[in-house]
Formats: structure tokens, C-alpha cells, sequence
């Protein structure tokens, strides 16, 4: 009935409808999480995702497992491309960009891509986390954020990096830089401008109690590598067990 009475206090017939349009479209997507400019910090190495329709953007954020680990990823500097940069346009089109790009110019601007390449060990956090390993299993549609692009608001100390690692300090996950075993600096993502990800989706085999879990992760479009499957379910009819 609330819903009603603010419609009501609308003045005229056309402000009407389009006041009860709105109001129906903000009731029913209050819960999903779309990688804007306001909202892009929401996006995190490593969080479990569920895809939200076709757009790649329409993603809901689930949770990340816990792991006390570091699991190793990978930084790379890229020059961006025509098609990189209008992403990194589209995604900020309410603001100016900082940067600027031009086919005819030689030195290209740059950005960062992280990828978290320990998928064994991700893996293994999820089938600690019973809450997330059941969800997971039990959604078609469940991924992870297994590769962003983003413009760090620092200045990355990479030449001297000979390892980086997805790791919680402070109680918050974080990038980490290392040369050797010493730490050269940690990047939260706080401080990224994240204007593009990859989803991965995961790989489930039986371990040595003939338990259905997650054994790898895969980008999407790939298929899982043999004896693995794709869809938890495949599983629950075979016998034969995989090592894990």
C-alpha cells in the first residue's frame, strides 16, 4: 500500500506512471552489484560472483572464502588498445579521464592487470569454507573474479617485484609486491581504479572421501581438463575417485 500512496502524491498522470515504473525498477534492483563508477571498488581480486542476466557487468557479489595463505598472482603493465581504452572511457563517462589516448602517438598510456594464477590453492580455500563450497556447487551461475584492469593511485614499484601475492593484512585483502622476502608494497583495493575483470567458473572432482569439491577454476568459454567437470552434479553418479 505504501508503494501505492507514493504513487498517488504524483501530480499529473504521466509523472504516474513513470514515478511507479521507477519505484518498481529500484525495488527490484537494490541487490546487484554492476561495476560503475560509484560503485567499482565493490569488484576484488578473487570475490565469489553470480551473473545477473547476459551483461557482463550485472554481476551480485557473494562473499570471498577465507584463506591465511598468500596465493600468488601475476601484475602485468599493458599498453592499452583502442578497444581497452574505451572500456576504461565507458566505465567513467560521468567524469573526464585523467588520462588520454591516441592511435597516432607512440608511447600508449598504460594500465595493470592482476591475475590470480594459485588455483589450487584458491581452490582449496573454497572446500574449507563449507558455506561457500555448498553455494558454489549448488548455483549455475556462480564465478569468480579471477583477472581485473585497473590504474593503481600509486606509483608500482615493478622492476625490482620478483613475486606478488592475494593476501589479507589488516583484515583486509590486498595486493602485495615482493623482491625476495622482502615487501616492496602493498596495494588495497581501495586504491585501484578498476575499469575491467574476468570471470572464471570452477572445476569439480571427487576427493579421497568421494567428496564432490572444487579442484581448479577455469575462464569462461574454456572447458574443464579431463577427469574434472564443469557442473557438480555430473559427479554424483561416478565411482571412480580423483586424487586432490
Amino acid at each position: 500500500m505504501k508503494y501505492i500512496q507514493q504513487c498517488l502524491d504524483v501530480v499529473n498522470l504521466k509523472g504516474f506512471y513513470l514515478a511507479c515504473i521507477l519505484l518498481f525498477l529500484g525495488c527490484n534492483t537494490t541487490k546487484q552489484v554492476q561495476l560503475t563508477k560509484e560503485k567499482v571498488n565493490a569488484i576484488e581480486l578473487g570475490v565469489i560472483v553470480k551473473k545477473e542476466g547476459t551483461l557482463k557487468n550485472n554481476i551480485e557479489i557473494k562473499g570471498m572464502p577465507v584463506f591465511d595463505q598468500k596465493l600468488r598472482v601475476s601484475i602485468l603493465e599493458k599498453e592499452f588498445t583502442k578497444t581497452s581504452f574505451k572500456r576504461y572511457t565507458v566505465v567513467f563517462d560521468t567524469q573526464k579521464p585523467t588520462i588520454s589516448y591516441s592511435d597516432t602517438i607512440a608511447k600508449k598510456p598504460t594500465y595493470v592487470e592482476i591475475e590470480l594464477i594459485d588455483d589450487i590453492g584458491y581452490a582449496r580455500a573454497i572446500n574449507e569454507d563449507i558455506a561457500i563450497r555448498e553455494y558454489v556447487k549448488n548455483s549455475k551461475k556462480a564465478g569468480v573474479v579471477s583477472k581485473i584492469f585497473m590504474i593503481s593511485k600509486v606509483v608500482l614499484n615493478t622492476t625490482k617485484m620478483t613475486s606478488a601475492f592475494l593476501e589479507m593484512i589488516d583484515n583486509q585483502y590486498m595486493v602485495t609486491m615482493y623482491s625476495g622476502e622482502d615487501l616492496l608494497m602493498r596495494i588495497p583495493f581501495s586504491e585501484m581504479v578498476i575499469f575491467d575483470y574476468q570471470t572464471s567458473f570452477f572445476c569439480y572432482g571427487k576427493n579421497e572421501r568421494n567428496q564432490v569439491v572444487v579442484m581448479d577454476i577455469t575462464e569462461e568459454g574454456k572447458s574443464c581438463k579431463r577427469p574434472l567437470e564443469r557442473k557438480a552434479t555430473k559427479l554424483l553418479k561416478i565411482k571412480k575417485l580423483v586424487d586432490y
